[in-house]
């Protein structure tokens, strides 16, 4: 859960008034390039490509993200995955690393620091529907 990490580490530095594509926490999290060679995880790229995966021409369309995977995986055989509350929680989710990326990418740290606290709960709950511990200060993302 390297890109939990990266989502704990980002807040801290937004809560240091640290926002910008300066920021290692931030080039940790957003970054959209591949990486020359894989982070200490093993990471291509950031965790929120690592997690949403890459943007498509459609809007709200990634691939090769491993949250909605993840989400996916909690889905009885034969039912629509839509329904399951993994998914609902993703559905929740995803959209909302979009606010704390443009007001960073403004210097806006305060604002970023803002929509990552709204995103923080969406998390915790998506990540309690897969099974994982739901609480960020839990050691596992340390």
């Amino acid at each position: 859960m390297a890109d939990v990490r990266d989502f704990n580490q980002l807040g801290k530095a937004l809560a240091n008034d640290q926002a910008g594509e300066s920021s290692k926490a931030w080039i940790n999290f957003f970054i959209r390039y591949q990486r020359r060679e894989p982070d200490e995880y093993g990471r291509s790229y950031a965790a929120l490509i690592d997690l949403r995966g890459l943007p498509t021409p459609k809007k709200y369309e990634y691939e090769g993200g491993d949250g909605l995977l993840l989400a996916t995986s909690f889905t009885k055989s034969g039912k629509p995955p839509e329904n399951t509350p993994a998914v609902k929680s993703w559905n929740k989710l995803f959209k909302t690393f979009d606010a704390i990326e443009a007001a960073g990418g403004k210097g806006d740290a305060a604002k970023a620091r803002a929509e990552w606290e709204k995103t923080k709960p969406l998390l915790e709950q998506f990540l309690a529907d897969v099974e994982l511990p739901g609480d960020l200060n839990d050691p596992m993302y340390n």
